[in-house]
């Protein structure tokens, strides 16, 4: 089942929240932590590359990385 665009920016909105309220210093782990949680439950890693890509889009790489994939 989809989530509905209003469900997608109400979860968002309650991440930032509570990100917020645990500190600017602790936003990069509780996103490297929900990060694996949520690949755990897609279980499928192409659908996981394609969101990866889709996230860092707009990001250009800053530092040359050997990549293992």
């Amino acid at each position: 089942m989809m989530l509905t665009p209003q469900q997608l920016d109400d979860l968002y909105t309650d991440l930032c929240y509570r990100m917020a309220r645990a500190g600017e210093s602790a936003a990069a782990p509780i996103l490297a932590r929900l990060t694996l949680l949520l690949m755990h439950e897609v279980d499928d890693a192409e659908q996981i590359r394609k969101a990866m890509d889709e996230a860092l889009r707009e990001f250009p790489a800053v530092v040359t990385l050997e990549s293992p994939h």
